[in-house]
């Protein structure tokens, strides 16, 4: 594709090129106030884009006040000054802490490598799809403009109880409750279990945004110990035998951060822990639509009686769909069906639909192997890159985006040097229950394959 004189080709999305391109060519005067712009899909076709993309691009040029619409005419620059910049830290003055990886880098106008993040490259998703099922949604007029059913859908629950029936999980469609993604799933699931201020297990390094959930509640966390087959079966049963805790929350497959799974071993064990000290489990699966095999799941092997099941479709589909579910013992998800209505009412019936129809989309399961291919082609290379470095790798067999790696260089002068070369770096300490030090990284191999980052890496070793 030839260079387009509205485009910035250097930013990471496709959104991001038209934005900074357009806002760019404003600030150079090259596009004068008052001008109208090209169409939506007159760029589209320009850029070799789809209109979804520029659509998504002009609007957010219209809320910065970069330009404006005026109905049936177009898009037009903005006759008032270009906005001034917002008063945002550069990525290299950034502290490394959780509320920067909760919230800093999920904004829209941040820039840089995203070697540690949680979610997946923008053009990893099928958006034609996406674009193909909006259509044929509103050509069939089936939008609900109400508000959804308490439980979510009822075609996506059944829906939901086939698949998960296909991996030996007998949950019944009343069993199932959507969520506005798996964090979401999180939260009901800690109000009905009532763990506020409680003794809790957790994964140790386990999943960021639950630790700092967690914490936040008053919970008092115990980290079980992880090895490349899982949590440390010993550290575990000292844990629940000294502290007693309410429930252990885990994430068992493709685990989020080190990349490891539990073996058969190990998934039996911890439910008969489980079992021998009456502990609730909340396994979190929320890459199980990207798993190399369908894993034999702790819900599965329990009979969805002491575990509380959760997965989300934002990391197969699209993360801003927002759409998770929660599998539970009868008696749970009633209540987890009621906190959801306290929170919030009903999830996002559009979503819901839109969901539900990329699964049944003919295309999806070929889309789905591709993606699953990129990521472990993705991982394996990053792993080899690490380990002829010198660089010890938590799981070298790992086959999910996360990959757990302790440099053999200072870790401070790591972070420091990142930030100062515009790469953002996930440190371990924020994957540790109490944000305890450890020497220990998050990388997200879909976003390591490129030049720049291993001259990067290149020029540390030769420090």
């Amino acid at each position: 594709m030839s260079r387009h004189p509205l485009l910035d080709q250097e930013a990471r999305s496709k959104v991001e090129q038209i934005v900074n391109g357009i806002s760019q060519a404003i600030t150079a005067h090259r596009l004068a106030a008052g001008g109208k712009l090209p169409s939506i899909r007159q760029l589209a076709k320009e850029c070799g884009m789809s209109p979804f993309t520029v659509s998504e691009a002009y609007e957010q040029l219209v809320q910065r006040g970069w330009i404006s619409a005026k109905p049936a005419s177009g898009f037009y620059v903005s006759r008032r000054n270009p906005p001034m910049p917002r008063s945002a830290p550069a990525l290299s003055l950034l502290p490394l802490d959780a509320d920067r990886l909760l919230t800093g880098i999920y904004d829209q106008d941040s820039h840089g490598m995203m070697a540690g993040c949680g979610w997946l490259p923008e053009d990893w998703y099928d958006e034609e799809a996406l674009i193909r099922i909006l259509r044929r949604t509103a050509r069939e007029q089936t939008i609900s403009l109400r508000y959804g059913q308490p439980k979510g859908l009822l075609a996506l629950r059944e829906y939901l109880c086939g698949q998960l029936h296909d991996q030996g999980m007998a949950a019944g469609v009343d069993q199932i409750i959507t969520t506005q993604g798996a964090t979401h799933a999180l939260e009901l699931i800690c109000s009905v279990l009532r763990v506020a201020g409680q003794a809790v297990l957790v994964d140790d390094p386990g999943y960021c945004n639950l630790l700092s959930s967690l914490t936040y509640q008053g919970c008092r966390l115990h980290g079980v110990t992880w090895t490349e087959e899982g949590p440390d079966l010993t550290i575990l049963e000292t844990l629940m035998a000294t502290h007693r805790p309410r429930v252990f929350f885990t994430n068992p497959w493709q685990q989020n951060p080190t990349g490891a799974s539990y073996s058969p071993r190990v998934a039996h064990e911890v439910l008969r822990l489980a079992q021998q000290y009456d502990v609730m489990i909340v396994e979190d699966n929320v890459s199980a639509d990207l798993l190399e095999v369908p894993a034999n799941t702790l819900a599965a092997m329990d009979g969805l009686n002491r575990v509380l099941y959760l997965s989300s479709y934002s990391k197969s589909l699209s993360p801003s769909l927002r759409v998770g579910y929660i599998a539970a013992p009868l008696q749970w998800a009633e209540s987890i069906m009621r906190v959801k209505m306290l929170h919030g009412l009903t999830t996002p019936v559009l979503n819901e639909q839109l969901v539900l129809a990329l699964c049944n989309d003919g295309k999806r399961k070929r889309h789905n192997q591709r993606l699953k291919h990129n990521i472990q082609d993705a991982t394996t290379k990053a792993i080899n890159y690490f380990e002829m470095l010198g660089w010890e790798v938590f799981s070298p067999t790992a086959k999910g985006m996360f990959i757990w790696a302790r440099p053999t260089v200072s870790q401070d002068s790591l972070l420091r040097q990142a930030q100062m070369a515009g790469i953002f770096l996930a440190p371990g300490k924020l994957f540790r229950p109490d944000a305890q030090e450890t020497d220990w990284l998050r990388f997200n191999s879909a976003y390591l394959d490129n030049e720049v980052f291993r001259q990067f890496l290149q020029g540390l070793n030769q420090k």
